[in-house]
């Protein structure tokens, strides 16, 4: 998150070059989540405000577009309701925008957010000591990832966290990434 969050900086303002543009949807949505995950790990209490506030204006931002029935933006919208409710500690707000993330990307066919929001969700579960359901959306972050053909994530997410030789990710591109387990 560090390095994501070295970029944002070194792109500057790229909103305005963006706008209205699909390639603008997606910035403000990954700014969103780099900024509130780059809120956690700085060191001084200025510098984390400075992200917060980034990433909640990236956050209304999104908001302001679901407001206007974007169907594209739902899923997202619910995954950075959730990374911002894991950062003031609200476990059961966060745990239900997960949910809806998934559950949403799955029926809108967004396979590589259904990915993330899986990857994002275990994150949100190790960091609360929940090594159950952090497996579960580890393996279903894996899976999606696999199936979208993200091999190089694959191979980051399985060194990044050791899985058991039981695991296998989905290789035939036959099968598909529903029915994701949320327990």
């Amino acid at each position: 998150w560090e390095e994501a969050a070295e970029m944002l900086i070194s792109a500057g303002n790229v909103q305005d070059t963006l706008f209205a543009t699909f390639a603008g949807l997606r910035w403000t949505i990954l700014e969103g989540i780099i900024s509130m995950k780059a809120t956690r790990f700085s060191k001084k209490m200025s510098t984390s405000l400075k992200w917060r506030r980034r990433a909640c204006k990236a956050v209304k931002r999104v908001r302001g577009w679901a407001k206007k029935k974007n169907p594209n933006i739902e899923h997202s919208l619910h995954l950075l309701e959730a990374e911002l409710a894991s950062l003031k500690g609200k476990k059961k707000k966060a745990i239900s925008h997960y949910r809806h993330a998934i559950d949403t990307a799955e029926k809108n066919c967004f396979l590589q957010d259904q990915a993330l929001s899986n990857e994002l969700a275990s994150l949100y579960f190790a960091s609360i000591g929940d090594t159950t359901r952090m497996s579960i959306h580890r393996e279903n972050a894996i899976r999606c990832y696999s199936e979208w053909g993200a091999t190089a994530k694959v191979e980051q997410l399985r060194t990044r966290t050791a899985l058991p030789t039981t695991v296998q990710p989905s290789t035939s591109a036959m099968t598909t990434c529903t029915k994701t387990i949320f327990t």
